[in-house]
Order: structure tokens, then sequence, then C-alpha cells
């Protein structure tokens, strides 16, 4: 472990908020993050790739662009809900983050927005199309027995084209679009290059196949037969990798089987998934018993082994942050925790960093029986980091008269 870091040196008349500050300043800060998931793929079939590497089913994707071969066909599932599937021959730019916009290169698209109709702009090149419904879109070129150009179709829905000059407002009904000089030309009928009724079917298929294997195991759960239950949820993530009820009910039975750390895993994994569905189901609150449990656990186990776990090699990276310890007037007591907690979130959003958490740091201080005057003293802090594993440890006292 690395010396002790003793931050910051005594203030001894300083107000409460300007020593906040002073403290706060005294951590490195980047705002640098790392970006959230854009979406994740469904199904894979054929060559499908994210950038230059192979697509997968269940492949968490972040921006980037996707691409199909003559024979690949992709569907995955954005963070807001919306599904989106490209047929052969298809390139897709992905949004970076949260933003609903897509850049369609060439090929095919089938857009399907959430129920709550977010509208997506899907740009192409000197135009675009901004939707709330339904867009299936694909282009005519080579060997293509119709009139060049970009086809399409609303469903459900109104779209904006919007080209040099204009836009145009089609609402459920197909069209042809030359280029970005012209009008796009309503179509009465619906032309057979849009016609996916064999995907749909298979998707169809599939939906009912996952929807009855999903059934069984539910049951099997209901009647304590977890081993069957596993089997048929293992079938339903291999049909559907996207469906999050399998990390759900894989970590409910997980924690039937008392295996706290694995439910703890999958619960978290299904709360990232399906935000709204784990807050229906109070899953938050399960994971707070639990991740308080598996830390109580972890100290105890570590204070326990304390001579195997300081020889140890720390975590990499590693940091921990110590309440902070009062050298002044009590009723500036409660300060030692905020303190340090305006330093965790800084430290936080240092790329490469990992900060132990809060509540982890302060069971091993009272397990280790070190009490807040203790961690004053160098020994006893290198103590403590030892026994967390952590590389580099900040402690701190304050004072205010």
């Amino acid at each position: 472990m690395r010396p002790v870091t003793d931050l910051p040196p005594r203030h001894r008349t300083a107000p409460p908020l300007l020593l906040a500050l002073a403290l706060c300043a005294a951590a490195p800060v980047a705002l640098a993050q790392a970006p959230a998931d854009a979406g994740r793929i469904l199904q894979v079939q054929g060559d499908v790739r994210v950038d230059s590497a192979p697509a997968s089913a269940g492949m968490a994707v972040r921006g980037g662009t996707i691409s199909t071969g003559a024979q690949g066909r992709v569907q995955l599932r954005l963070a807001d809900g919306t599904t989106l599937a490209l047929p052969p021959s298809s390139e897709l730019r992905l949004p970076a983050g949260a933003e609903r916009q897509l850049t369609f290169v060439s090929g095919g698209l089938r857009l399907n927005p959430p129920p709550a109709g977010a509208v997506w702009r899907v740009a192409l090149q000197d135009r675009s199309i901004r939707t709330n419904g339904f867009l299936t879109l694909q282009t005519c070129g080579a060997g293509c027995s119709l009139p060049p150009g970009l086809y399409g179709r609303i469903g459900q829905g109104e779209a904006v084209l919007e080209y040099q000059g204009g836009r145009s407002v089609l609402r459920s009904r197909s069209f042809r679009w030359v280029d970005a000089a012209s009008r796009p030309e309503p179509l009465a009928s619906e032309p057979a290059l849009l016609d996916d009724s064999s995907s749909q079917a298979q998707a169809a298929r599939v939906r009912v196949e996952v929807a009855q294997t999903l059934q069984r195991a539910l049951e099997a759960f209901r009647d304590n037969q977890d081993t069957a239950a596993l089997t048929a949820l293992d079938q339903v993530a291999a049909l559907a990798p996207g469906e999050a009820l399998v990390s759900y009910y894989k970590g409910l039975i997980a924690l039937r089987r008392e295996d706290n750390a694995a439910a703890l895993a999958l619960l978290q994994q299904y709360s990232r998934e399906d935000p709204d569905g784990a807050a229906e189901r109070e899953v938050p609150k399960t994971l707070t018993l639990l991740s308080s449990t598996q830390l109580q656990q972890e100290v105890a186990s570590a204070v326990a082994r304390e001579k195997e776990v300081v020889g140890s090699p720390p975590e990499p990276g590693s940091i921990a942050v110590q309440a902070f310890v009062n050298k002044g007037n009590d009723a500036y007591r409660a300060m030692a925790k905020g303190l340090a907690a305006m330093i965790i979130a800084d430290l936080s959003k240092v790329p490469g960093l990992t900060v132990l958490e809060r509540e982890k740091v302060q069971l091993l201080v009272n397990e280790a029986k070190l009490g807040d005057s203790g961690l004053a003293d160098t020994a006893s802090a290198v103590r403590s980091g030892r026994l967390m594993r952590a590389e580099k440890v900040v402690v701190g006292n304050f004072e205010v008269q």
C-alpha cells in the first residue's frame, strides 16, 4: 500500500462552509465519465459487426456503427425501449448516448419506438426523417427491379421528411424518395421491397417460444423446482438474450439458496436492464439489504483473517476515504462524514480509480476497533488500508473554533 495521504492541513479559524470548499479543492476532480450503454443486441444471424468486431446476442453497444453482411440480420433494443432491426447488407450508426438520433448509411432499417411514442430522428445524406411511429426503410439500387431510390413506410404514426428546400409530412403510408433535392413521392400501395413478412413471422415464432419457456420457468420457480427453473431460464436467455426477467428470477433463486453474492450480482444486473420493472418489484430495497449483509460478511472475514489479508497485494487503482476526525468544537462533528462524502463524490469521477464503498470503510473501522480518534494515527490508518486492500487511503482532520 502506498503512503497514507493526510488531507487537508488543519484549519483553525475557517467557517464550516469555507472549510468544506477547501477540502473539496484538495481532491483531484475529473469530469469524464464512462458512457452509458446505448442498447443491447437481441438476435444475430449471419455476419453482423459492431464497428470492426463480430457481434453476438446479448452484447451491449455504446454507439458506433453496426453493419450486416449479405446474409446477416440483427435485432437490438435501445435504452429507451426502441427496437431496431437491420436486414442483410445494411449499415447504421447508433447514438452515442441517450439522444434519439440514428444515421442511416445503406441497406434497410426497421425502427419500432416504445409505446410512449418517442420522436426519433434518422439522418441520411443531406436529408432526414423525424418520426414517432413505426418506420421501415430500404434502398433500391443495383439488381433492384423497382425504380432506384429510398423506399419507406410509416405505420401507426407520422413522419416529417426534410429535404433541401422543403419538408413533407406523411401519416401511415409508403413513399419513394429519390434524393435530397427532390420531394418524397407518396405511394398508393406498399412496394414488395418493403415486405418483410417472413422475418416478422420468424420473430413472432421466437416470441411465442420465449413466452412459453418463460412460463415454464415461472411455474417451476413457484413450485420450488429451482433446477428446472434455471434450465428453462437458460433456454429463454439463448432465445432472447435481452430478456431482463432471466436475471431477476435467477437472482431470486440465488437468494433462496442463500447465495447472497450471486443474488446481489444478478439483481443488480436486472436493475440496470429494466429500471422500471426493478422499481415496481421493489428490487432496490432488496439490493440495499443484500449489499449491507454482504459487506458485513466480507468485513468480518477480512478482520478474522487479518494476517492473510494484509499479505495480499492491494487492488490496483483502489482508494479508501475515511471519515475525517473532528479536533475542535463538537457541534461540527457531523461534518466528519460530510467532508469525506464530498471527496468521495469527486474521486468517483476519476477514470481508472476505484473508490471503496463508504459503508464498507466504516464497517472495517468499527470491526477493527480503530475508532474515529484512531484514524488520526498514521499506523492505524495504514492498518485499515491494508485490511481494505486499498492502494491509497485518504485521512484527515479538521478543527472549527
